[in-house]
């Protein structure tokens, strides 16, 4: 074979396994290989036809990606949750297509494992055991309550992730549940990691110097300040400010510590409070109490620290108060069809017209 032959076929053989490599968790035939928070690898023809959804930050993920018609059963918290995300799934709750009776805890897992039986009957039961998908976040303990009667009672795919106290897990944790139910991934959740790099990006230009900031929850009677493992504390990072109360050598994701302490030793640091605190004007008022009038005080939603395409708003209302100047406005979007196989097919093209060119060129010169 000559030399011009070999070239040919190496051009040819790299355009083979560019189609054959997948992307995003896509092979070229459409089936679905993706991992779960334990590490576990699950695989599918294509999207799931049924989901039960147990955990709010799953159930908000679903929904803000688009699947909220595939799910059959989530759990009462999710249905119990305050915020207007979750009107629709209780409009679907009240109509009887989904069931909500039950969650992991002991008071709720019996009749959660009802439901998900009762909606998986192999006669009247729309949920197919060997095909669709469980979603489910908790602790070991907690998960320990439903998932391995699931098992013992022949789902296959049950997917579980512990916990997510980092915003920069949250976009693979998206793009899974993203591929699974739709077989793409939502331009939703691409915004989760480009927000993150527009602000970085823009704050490098700017050469402006990073804001001190924490975030401040409210429980058992004190208020505790965000460490290493709380996705409110990791979103400060995201937003391009550092977070004054991150202490590795404590191994708790919140801490009490006195407030009025930290602000004397940071007075320009910006206070991010969580939603336990914003919506009870006692304790907002404690709050203020402790850091003085000085101090800027940004009000969180609830659904911002929690595993959700939520976060994205809450990361941007950060940047957005600590460096106003620089960012206003709504969330920044990553743009294009929100699948990678489009971006797959496009990058595909480009190499099958350099092949075409170059055979071409081959040609006339033999």
């Amino acid at each position: 074979m000559g030399s011009r032959s070999i070239s040919f076929a190496i051009l040819a053989v790299t355009v083979l396994a560019l189609y054959a490599v997948p992307v995003g968790g896509l092979s070229a035939d459409g089936a679905i290989t993706v991992e779960d928070g334990l590490g576990e690898t699950f695989s599918f023809d294509g999207p799931v036809d049924c989901i039960v959804s147990i955990g709010v930050g799953v159930t908000a993920t679903v929904i803000g990606i688009g699947a909220l018609d595939k799910v059959v059963v989530c759990d009462s918290y999710s249905k119990m949750n305050a915020d207007s995300l979750f009107d629709p799934l209780r409009d679907l709750i009240d109509e009887g297509d989904v069931m909500a009776g039950g969650n992991l805890y002991s008071s709720g897992k019996e009749q959660l494992k009802v439901d998900i039986i009762n909606v998986s009957d192999p006669v009247t039961g729309s949920f197919d055991r060997d095909s669709d998908v469980v979603f489910v976040t908790g602790s070991d303990a907690y998960r320990a309550n439903v998932v391995p009667f699931l098992i013992e009672n022949g789902f296959r795919n049950v997917m579980q992730w512990y916990e997510i106290g980092d915003y920069s897990d949250l976009e693979a944790f998206a793009k899974t549940i993203s591929l699974v139910c739709n077989g793409n991934i939502h331009p939703d959740v691409e915004s989760i990691g480009y927000t993150a790099e527009f602000i970085s990006s823009t704050l490098m230009a700017a050469d402006v110097e990073p804001v001190h900031a924490f975030y401040v929850t409210y429980s058992a009677g004190v208020f505790k300040v965000g460490n290493t493992g709380s996705i409110a504390n990791s979103m400060i990072g995201a937003a391009g400010g550092i977070s004054v109360t991150t202490d590795d050598d404590r191994p708790q994701s919140t801490y009490e510590t006195n407030l009025t302490v930290l602000v004397g030793e940071y007075p320009s640091a910006v206070v991010f409070a969580d939603h336990s605190i914003v919506s009870d004007d006692g304790n907002l008022s404690l709050l203020r109490k402790a850091v003085g009038d000085g101090v800027t005080i940004v009000p969180l939603e609830a659904m911002w620290n929690n595993y959700s395409l939520e976060s994205v708003e809450g990361v941007w209302t950060m940047a957005c108060a600590m460096y106003p100047d620089l960012f206003e406005g709504d969330v920044p979007t990553a743009g294009g069809s929100g699948s990678d196989v489009v971006t797959y097919l496009g990058l595909s093209s480009v190499f099958v017209a350099v092949i075409l060119l170059v055979s071409y060129m081959y040609m006339r010169k033999r």
